[in-house]
């Protein structure tokens, strides 16, 4: 029987009392060491309160918001309805976890219907600061009658001193038992003890229930109790009580599984070498209730925390040189069996950088091809930067984060890192070698002229394998510096083979990427049927698979707003635009023809709205990101007929309070709790600087705090100002040669 078992007989009266009392405070810390009876406590409450309990039981990998995200909704939804839509704004990626997801688990843990309780069981395993964020938005939102608890082995988190100072905050920090219960505890397990011997153990345990329990199964099997260190009588008592009554072989396979988090027959076939895995399992879970069976099938267990704390630390002494081996066979086991995440995590234990780059790149497509960055940003996120650059794989897949993040700086660091990886002639390798095919595709993306993009991806495409999930945005990137150049039939021959590929290898971005391009071109082309459905089809797609997280689908929302515009859906063109400017803000240090030929559409989009304004300064930067290279090239014929245009449109059309993009960049930060400071260091600019492009923002609205800026823009869609001029109608003649492709 293990310590939680044994303390749910022990009813601790004094302590649900103080909790009943408690129910009208809105946060209960539990605080105490491991061994306490903290979650036996929060067991007993649910007991006897009338308010339903949801636990999430934390573990070390859940320290990422975006992982421990979903595991909120999930024990809200338990609370209450399904919340579908903040499911899908579960993303650790800022602004929009600050500006979207925070809020949005706020409103969450308001709208449950009915007083409820919400654990989170070891909190103190939080160390992220944007978990602690997490738990601050759902202390903010918790109605009326209901309770978040914390049960940590750490101090009240700092964030809720305010709470303490307004007398809402609950804390329990004596957990200790006291005489009446350590005698239920020594009767529960058979063992008699008089009252000097109850005092002298309680003592020397000073009421630690573990402790307590493990000296009164001491007791009962007639072994004394003589030292007042009672964590490490837990080890010797393990040692003397437990492991001692065990065979060798059965010692040997705990202490060798004492790796692994949770563990099943296979697994522990992989690890160990032994074929009886699953029938020791379940023998040793008869025998042992410090193996702990879960729900579910196939039979799935776990070792008591304690129990598993005193196995890793005989196999540290033991055999040190056996763990990396131990958490690689695990990791590949794990690999075969599709569990990625799991994989990743022990690879990384290993500290075999090799094995954790091929695990981490087999599983790049599916993050940053389907709105999923979260989940590569948590493979990468405790890799110290020195380990992400001695490992070519790794390099490469830092470098499609920070793409897909918005940081153009560690993108373009990582780039290099990796050309050094692939040798100062791998551009003669590109077709004929996998690694070098997958950094062209890379580069042909962040900065090369549209001829080199031609060349390079085309190389690229002879040089990665059939099945590589990197044929669909190399075919696609070949297809769009085609058709820049000129060679419109070439263009869209590629650009429809990245379509199929994306579709056969499930590579959604692109497949949406390949829709939105294919779908402006027939609109500017005069097919405009066939341009918007191809446009709805890239929208399905976008909001099936989340890819507006994603940096890269700036131009891919572009389109939308594009199309929408067109087809004179007002109020959905603005609020697509407004998206696509803002993705347009973060994409930095990437290819002049993707920032000049978004930059152009938003124009044209902006036009087709009435906002001249906006449309300007959108031109002017297209114009000031114009390189050589682009010269003669479908861009420049753009950017001229985005000018003329222009000059035609009443001077005074479309508002004066239109946004650059640097602008809309801090805007999108302005709805968080974040400071100026912390804005600067997400955007990498100073606080001056952010400042400066604050005080711009509040004049242009009209208004004069931080508030006020928020609900202006809420109110009025700022990033895509409505029409107060003339030159809207989309049959003008200025405005159809204006539509029209060269």
């Amino acid at each position: 029987m293990d310590g939680r078992a044994s303390e749910i007989r022990v009813p601790r009266q004094r302590l649900l009392t103080a909790l009943t009392e408690a129910s009208a405070a809105p946060v209960v810390v539990i605080s105490a060491a491991a061994g306490s009876g903290k979650s036996t406590l929060a067991a007993q409450w649910a007991a006897v309160d009338a308010r339903p309990h949801a636990t999430i039981p934390l573990s070390p990998h859940l320290d990422d918001p975006a992982a421990f995200g979903i595991v909120l909704v999930n024990a809200l939804e338990a609370l209450g309805p399904p919340a579908p839509r903040t499911r899908a704004a579960v993303t650790g990626t800022e602004p929009e976890f600050s500006a979207v997801l925070l809020p949005a688990i706020r409103e969450l843990a308001a709208s449950r219907s009915e007083p409820y309780v919400l654990v989170v069981d070891d909190a103190h395993l939080l160390r992220h600061p944007g978990c602690h964020q997490l738990l601050e938005a759902v202390h903010d939102g918790v109605p009326s009658g209901s309770t978040m608890a914390l049960l940590t082995r750490d101090a009240t988190p700092a964030w809720l001193a305010r709470t303490r100072t307004q007398g809402r905050l609950v804390e329990v920090r004596d957990l200790a038992l006291d005489k009446t219960e350590a005698a239920r505890v020594f009767a529960d397990v058979g063992a008699s003890i008089d009252g000097p011997a109850l005092t002298d153990v309680l003592e020397k345990s000073e009421g630690w229930a573990v402790g307590l329990y493990l000296a009164a199964l001491a007791r009962r099997d007639g072994h004394g109790v003589t030292t007042g260190d009672f964590r490490r009588f837990l080890g010797d008592y393990l040692q003397t009580q437990v492991l001692d009554n065990l065979s060798d072989d059965d010692v040997s396979f705990l202490v060798t599984t004492s790796v692994l988090d949770e563990l099943n027959g296979p697994l522990c076939e992989a690890v160990t070498g032994r074929v009886d895995a699953s029938a020791v399992l379940e023998e040793l879970a008869r025998r042992i209730q410090l193996v702990l069976e879960l729900d579910g099938r196939p039979p799935r267990y776990r070792y008591h925390h304690l129990f598993a704390d005193c196995l890793q630390t005989k196999l540290l002494t033991a055999d040190p040189e056996s763990v990396p081996l131990l958490h690689a066979r695990a990791a590949r086991w794990q690999a075969e069996q599709g569990e990625l995440d799991s994989a990743i995590r022990h690879a990384k234990r290993s500290g075999d950088l090799e094995l954790t780059g091929a695990l981490v790149w087999s599983g790049i497509l599916p993050c940053i091809g389907s709105g999923r960055p979260d989940r590569l940003r948590s493979w990468l996120a405790d890799l110290e930067d020195r380990q992400i650059q001695k490992e070519r794989w790794l390099t490469l897949a830092a470098s499609w984060l920070s793409l897909q993040e918005g940081d153009g700086a560690r993108m373009q660091r990582w780039a290099l890192a990796a050309e050094g990886h692939a040798g100062r002639d791998w551009r003669q390798h590109v077709a004929t070698d996998d690694y070098a095919a997958s950094l062209a595709t890379l580069l042909v993306l962040i900065g090369t002229s549209l001829s080199d993009v031609v060349a390079l991806s085309g190389d690229a495409l002879r040089g990665l394998p059939p099945d590589s999930g990197f044929r669909p945005p190399t075919a696609w990137l070949r297809g769009v510096a085609l058709t820049l150049l000129g060679r419109l039939d070439e263009g869209r021959d590629s650009i429809v083979q990245a379509e199929t590929w994306a579709i056969a290898l499930e590579v959604p971005a692109i497949e949406a990427d390949s829709l939105a391009f294919l779908g402006v071109l027939a609109i500017l082309g005069g097919d405009r049927g066939a341009g918007l459905r191809q446009i709805t089809r890239s929208v399905d797609l976008i909001e099936r698979h989340h890819l507006d997280r994603l940096a890269t689908s700036a131009h891919t929302i572009t389109a939308q707003a594009f199309a929408l515009a067109v087809n004179g859906d007002r109020h959905a063109a603005e609020a697509a635009f407004a998206k696509a400017r803002r993705l347009s803000g973060m994409v930095t240090a990437i290819a002049p023809w993707f920032a000049v030929t978004g930059r152009l559409i938003q124009a044209r989009t902006a036009m087709l709205l009435g906002d001249g304004a906006t449309a300007r300064i959108l031109a002017n930067e297209a114009s000031r990101k114009m390189t050589p290279d682009l010269e003669g090239t479908l861009v420049e014929s753009m950017l001229v007929d985005t000018r003329a245009a222009l000059k035609s449109m009443a001077i005074d059309s479309g508002s004066g309070a239109a946004l650059t993009s640097a602008e809309l960049r801090v805007l999108q930060f302005l709805p968080s709790h974040l400071s100026f400071p912390q804005i600067g260091e997400r955007l990498f600019l100073s606080q001056t600087t952010v400042k400066t492009h604050a005080l711009s923002i509040y004049r242009k609205f009209g208004v004069s705090s931080r508030t006020d800026a928020v609900l202006k823009a809420q109110s009025s869609d700022s990033s895509s100002r409505p029409p107060t001029g003339s030159g809207t109608e989309t049959d003008s003649p200025p405005l159809r040669r204006f539509i029209r492709l060269g």
